[in-house]
């Protein structure tokens, strides 16, 4: 077992420690100085109190700082209740025994401690005073606090003999409610100011604050009438209800202050023969006065806030019918939109023309999107563009028509679509030159939207929708004709392979034919002569049979050349059909016999390893040999390179030469004959030929296509 000093102890980064310390001592004088802000509030509420009191500062009919220290305390955590104690320490009387001091010291902190503690229990840390709630929960707080303050205080001076037996019930009494108004007073006006501090009042707000402000001052310095005590009600109903609890508690402080000060100068409704009367019918108003508008301002808060949330509640239901109402015609819409596209899909897998598809796409695009016109236009090589298929709202507008030719010389939709290749939009044709914008404005066409038809990877034409000012254009537009122009450029494709297959058709029946008459002359010129004259030369044999063996042999050699000639005629007929050399050994020894007879030297560079699918080497071989007899006959070539490799699912077939170059696939047989069958097994021919750099063939087969 290995000894404590030999196990590891952990080790701690010094800048950490030093970094917690730095925490720790940042944290403790913040709460240095929170206790101190505290205690200083604390005992400037009880030197204003004072300033408040009765009989030189003997007695006080509202005791400030025990509001003060209950807001404090809930706004920022009881645990800053020592500033209660230094405040409560700075304001004592330590000219009675120090017994007495500390037990007044005692009760008032245990008062505000409890007090904010039963708040925050009761209400919640987050006490506005715009609940009826709050209003209850602070009076019983304050009430429950204020007991043990009134009776620590009044034992305290009994027991220091501060006071005497017959005194203590009176002492109490005046105690407490002095405490108990102080804390209904002034811890409602802190609250509720430090949770609703109003942000950048209106004028209107502000003069009827100072309007409110002055009739409560003059209301509570009218002359002393006993008939009317309560006349300031009015005012504090009107802060209540205008200004809810900020106004209301800062209107109860300033008539609390008004009426404490005029009675303790003898002055006011709430003077009375003995100043236990005076306090007692100023404590009774105090408290009347601040429950009563403290409570009518949360009942007001409480409405308005009811109100805010029927009035949200009323906007959202609002909200949430024209989402219903959008989200319906949203729905309406995208049937209708989906409708119009079956309906043109239908027609174009039903193989209609091109001009039938232009013609229906335009109308249900002009009635889809509600707009006054579409057209259909393709562009040419010349730089202008035709109208092959439109649709308008009103017949009688002098537009473009089917076959107009439309000039691409302005910085119109169309000429955006051909320039960009994507889905315009054009709000205004103001300011815009050229001849097509000129025209596009005298029809009064101020707006428009575009999407490109692309046929084989180009820009072939472009739908168009146009309207008169950019409010007959729905948003989204280009979108849903981009989906309408797709189906233009399926109906054109479909048409395009339609004539391309019909085309391809009608070439396989022409190839054919010529393939039969070209074995028709080769057999009647060739074979067929060289059998006659055999035949010939065997009627003589067989006249001349009677002369003997000697007189025949010549002639029956001459037969037997014959016919070995007509054999080879026949045997190179059958080699241009198909040769057997491919279908005994294969493409490369038949791309070899080729290569042998080809009058231009031919070079093999790539082959492949092993045999492939009969149908891909007869495709490739007569690519090939095609290929090459072109080369002979045009290209004026001194070299072929021939490369065949399968490369992945494709067999990819190079014929190139250095001859002229400028080969057209769309002329001559040669080329047709090759793309015809290389489309036959679903491949696909590139030709490049510039004029003067050869020419260079690549076709590519699916090697699938021959299982």
């Amino acid at each position: 077992m290995p000894s404590l000093s030999t196990i590891p102890r952990p080790t701690f980064d010094p800048r950490l420690t030093a970094w917690g310390s730095s925490r720790t001592g940042a944290r403790a004088g913040r709460y240095a100085v929170g206790v101190l802000l505290l205690a200083g509030a604390y005992y400037g509420a009880a030197k204003l109190g004072l300033k408040l009191a009765y009989l030189d500062g003997a007695v006080t009919a509202l005791w400030p700082p025990v509001g003060v220290g209950i807001a404090a305390l809930v706004l920022f955590g009881p645990r800053f209740w020592p500033g209660v104690v230094l405040g409560d320490l700075l304001v004592a009387d330590f000219s009675t025994p120090m017994g007495t001091v500390m037990g007044q010291t005692v009760g008032n902190t245990l008062e505000v401690l409890v007090g904010a503690l039963l708040l925050r229990r009761l209400a919640g840390s987050d006490v506005a005073m715009n609940r009826v709630r709050d209003v209850f929960a602070l009076i019983a707080a304050a009430a429950a606090g204020t007991l043990i303050s009134a009776c620590f205080g009044t034992a305290s001076l009994r027991l220091g003999d501060v006071i005497g037996a017959h005194e203590t019930a009176e002492v109490w009494r005046t105690w407490w409610l002095s405490d108990f108004s102080g804390a209904l007073v002034v811890t409602p006006a802190i609250l509720a100011w430090a949770h609703g501090w109003p942000r950048r009042p209106s004028r209107r707000t502000l003069l009827e604050g100072a309007a409110l402000l002055v009739a409560l001052v003059l209301l509570a310095e009218l002359p002393s009438q006993r008939d009317v005590p309560y006349v300031v009600f009015p005012a504090l109903i009107w802060a209540a209800l205008r200004f809810g609890p900020p106004g209301a508690s800062a209107a109860v402080v300033i008539a609390a202050a008004l009426t404490v000060w005029n009675t303790a100068h003898n002055a006011g409704p709430f003077v009375r023969a003995s100043i236990t009367d005076s306090l007692l019918s100023t404590q009774l108003f105090l408290s009347t006065a601040a429950l009563t508008s403290l409570i009518l301002a949360a009942l007001t808060a409480e409405r308005q806030r009811a109100d805010e949330a029927l009035h949200e509640d009323v906007l959202q239901r609002r909200r949430a019918e024209q989402q219903l109402v959008g989200s319906e015609r949203a729905t309406h819409r995208l049937a209708d939109e989906q409708a119009a596209l079956r309906r043109i899909a239908t027609l174009v897998a039903s193989e209609a023309a091109p001009s039938a598809v232009f013609e229906r796409v335009t109308t249900e695009v002009g009635q889809l999107l509600s707009v006054p016109d579409a057209r259909v236009v393709r562009y040419e090589d010349t730089g202008l563009g035709t109208v092959v298929g439109g649709w308008a709202a009103d017949p009688d507008v002098e537009g473009w028509p089917v076959g107009a030719s439309v000039p691409l010389d302005s910085d119109t939709v169309i000429v955006r679509v051909l320039r960009t290749g994507e889905a315009q939009r054009v709000t205004s044709y103001e300011g815009v030159g050229g001849e097509l914008a000129e025209r596009l404005r005298t029809i009064g066409f101020g707006a428009a939207v575009a999407a490109p038809v692309r046929v084989g990877g180009r820009v072939w034409g472009v739908l168009v929708a146009a309207g008169h000012d950019p409010d007959d254009l729905p948003v989204g537009a280009e979108d849903r004709l981009s989906a309408f122009a797709e189906l233009v450029a399926q109906a054109l494709a479909n048409a395009d392979a339609y004539e391309k297959l019909a085309a391809s058709r009608a070439r396989i029946v022409e190839a054919g034919d010529a393939e039969r008459r070209r074995l028709e002359r080769n057999l009647h010129d060739g074979a067929q002569q060289r059998l006659v004259t055999l035949a010939v030369s065997l009627r003589l044999v067989e006249a001349r049979l009677a002369e003997g063996p000697d007189a025949v042999r010549p002639l029956l050699a001459d037969a037997e050349q014959q016919l070995a000639d007509a054999l080879v005629e026949l045997r190179e007929l059958a080699r241009g059909i198909h040769p057997a050399v491919l279908t005994d050994r294969g493409l490369v020894p038949a791309v070899d016999a080729l290569a042998s007879r080809c009058p231009v030297p031919l070079e093999v560079t790539d082959v492949p390893d092993e045999r492939l699918p009969s149908p891909v080497e007869a495709a490739a071989y007569y690519i090939v040999a095609e290929a090459v007899t072109n080369v002979a006959k045009y290209a004026d070539a001194s070299l072929v390179t021939v490369a065949l490799r399968p490369d992945g699912d494709r067999m990819v077939v190079e014929v190139a030469d250095d001859g002229v170059g400028g080969a057209d696939p769309g002329s001559g047989t040669g080329l047709r004959g090759i793309a015809d069958r290389v489309e036959a097994l679903h491949g696909r021919l590139e030709i490049s030929s510039p004029v003067g750099s050869g020419t260079r063939l690549t076709a590519e087969i699916p090697l699938g296509n021959g299982a």
